[in-house]
């Protein structure tokens, strides 16, 4: 099986791959559209994307990749983030530090309390991150980096797990060209936008599935990227789409929106 992801070799996403299928050919691409790509052209069998983090939320282009390409997510897999400092100097002689913006920001207590006068130098990747570190001539280098990343590089551990949030977890999404099978344990995820604003239209919508009992695990907003004010509306509800309530649920709800399903699949909490 090949599978796209998002390189380079020692990421999440990598490690996400892994997961799914230690045997899968692996390719690696720069960006998540790239990843939808490669699937929707035959190029790759699956595709595995991060969409969502405990901590900082929805990944917004995966999202809008699964609207634009029509691909669905076929299954989700939770990987636990945890970040460690290598270096190749001690901790108190650091001066500079290859990061990842949102990896530093997750570990922004740790850095604050034992490197609060480092130089931070932001990197595409934790992989990168790594890679610089171990190319560095010069001492005082530190980089944030995950396990995988930090075993390929063969890099000094300083410091594990220095996550400000140990419940800090990513979830990513297996995608293909169709849903999933029902298994009776499933999660569906679908994109609403109104045919028309007007008042109580949430309420009406959040109603239709309240009424057949079906939980909501989220649901949230993004601008539609069209005229200010226009929003498209994400849920994630329990349940598959052609169980008989939740197919119910939407062709009610068909009536007052324009509905994108982006995945029936197995649920893993």
């Amino acid at each position: 099986m090949r599978i796209a992801t998002l390189g380079p070799e020692g990421t999440f996403s990598h490690e996400a791959v892994l997961k799914y299928d230690n045997e899968a050919e692996i390719i690696f691409k720069y960006t998540i559209w790239d990843v939808f790509d490669a699937v929707k052209n035959n190029e790759v069998d699956k595709g595995i994307v991060p969409l969502e983090n405990s901590v900082s939320g929805t990944i917004g282009l995966t999202l809008d990749s699964l609207m634009h390409f029509g691909l669905k997510i076929i299954k989700e897999i939770i990987i636990p983030v945890k970040h460690n400092l290598a270096g190749n100097s001690k901790i108190n002689e650091l001066k500079f530090l290859y990061s990842h913006p949102q990896t530093f920001a997750q570990c922004e207590k740790f850095i604050r309390d034992k490197l609060n006068e480092i130089e931070f130098i932001p990197t595409s990747s934790n992989a990168v991150s790594a890679e610089k570190l171990s190319k560095a001539k010069r001492k005082g280098a530190g980089a944030i980096v995950p396990n995988p990343a930090m075993k390929k590089y063969k890099l000094k551990c300083l410091a594990r797990d220095i996550q400000d949030n140990r419940f800090n977890v990513t979830r990513f999404a297996v995608i293909d060209m169709e849903c999933a099978k029902k298994t009776g344990n499933d999660r569906t995820s679908i994109s609403i936008y109104p045919h028309m604003d007007k008042p109580g239209l949430l309420y009406q919508l959040i109603g239709e599935f309240a009424r057949r009992k079906i939980n909501l695990t989220k649901i949230e907003s993004r601008p539609s990227k069209g005229r200010l004010g226009d929003y498209i509306f994400f849920i994630d509800l329990q349940g598959h789409k052609d169980d008989k309530e939740v197919k119910a649920a939407l062709k009610a709800i068909e009536k007052n929106f324009f509905i994108q399903i982006l995945g029936s699949y197995p649920r893993e909490y």
